[in-house]
């Protein structure tokens, strides 16, 4: 991916940093993922682990393919707009709630402790990555004057 000046090449890296740190973090704990899935309702249970295992590899693949310059942002920002998707329907149904039956140390603990200062740092980077998008295309499709 081409960047013009030193601040489009930093956004543009905190972006891609941002998509390579879920993917790994996706990779290490499916467990998170798959908890937020099962917990919400989106998918039957014999779907989770493989749902959990594809939703950081797409990320990783858009990632890879956009720092390539194969494609645009588009797919990285759908990846994020899932993320953001299940972690917003698990704090619509206030799974984020402290009720005291989660252990301490145990993977709801963690996951849902977790839940609301994740959901709005990964808005922030959706938000972030949709304007780099919108520059991107903005930049390269400048209207033509025409010239007498």
């Amino acid at each position: 991916m081409k960047t013009r000046g030193y601040f489009h090449h930093f956004v543009t890296s905190f972006v891609l940093m941002c998509a390579a740190a879920l993917t790994v973090k996706g990779f290490f704990l499916p467990e998170h993922t798959g908890l937020l899935l099962s917990d919400t309702g989106i998918v039957p249970a014999m779907y989770v682990e493989p749902i959990a295992f594809a939703i950081p590899l797409a990320l990783g693949i858009s990632a890879l393919t956009a720092y390539l310059g194969m494609t645009s942002l588009l797919p990285v920002i759908v990846c994020f707009g899932i993320h953001i998707a299940l972690s917003g329907l698990a704090l619509y149904q206030g799974l984020h709630f402290d009720c005291g039956c989660y252990l301490p140390g145990s993977v709801q603990s963690e996951v849902y402790s977790t839940l609301e200062p994740q959901f709005l740092i990964m808005l922030l980077v959706l938000i972030v990555s949709a304007a780099l998008h919108y520059f991107n295309n903005m930049a390269t499709h400048r209207p033509v004057t025409p010239t007498v």
